[in-house]
């Protein structure tokens, strides 16, 4: 027998075994979206009030504005590359919308 029909051996539960793969994955994937997870949160008392203004103005769920603001942090890293990233964190912790906008600017097609 060659090794590639060698069956290998499950590691897994029970309750896996008794369930279509296929569902399962595609619940436990789509389960991501919706399950709240309850964690703490630590940020800096400046990162807090800039927090409670943009609940403010938006009136949303502070966990809304928190996971949009994570979203756009991981796809904006994807989307322009770590060193161009990091560019442009260290101009928004100058904490200058001017320059920012300055900067911005690069990116307009």
């Amino acid at each position: 027998m060659s090794r590639d029909k060698i069956p290998k051996l499950f590691a897994g539960s029970v309750d896996e075994l008794t369930k279509p793969a296929k569902k399962e994955e595609k619940a436990r994937r789509e389960d991501l979206k919706k399950v709240k997870k309850q964690k703490t949160l630590y940020i800096s008392l400046d990162t807090n009030l800039k927090l409670i203004e943009l609940y403010g103005e938006e009136g949303r769920r502070q966990s809304n504005i928190v996971e949009d603001a994570v979203n756009l942090y991981y796809y904006l890293k994807k989307a322009i590359g770590e060193r161009k990233f990091d560019e442009l964190l260290s101009v928004v912790d100058r904490e200058n919308p001017e320059l920012l906008r300055s900067y911005m600017e690069k990116f307009r097609l």
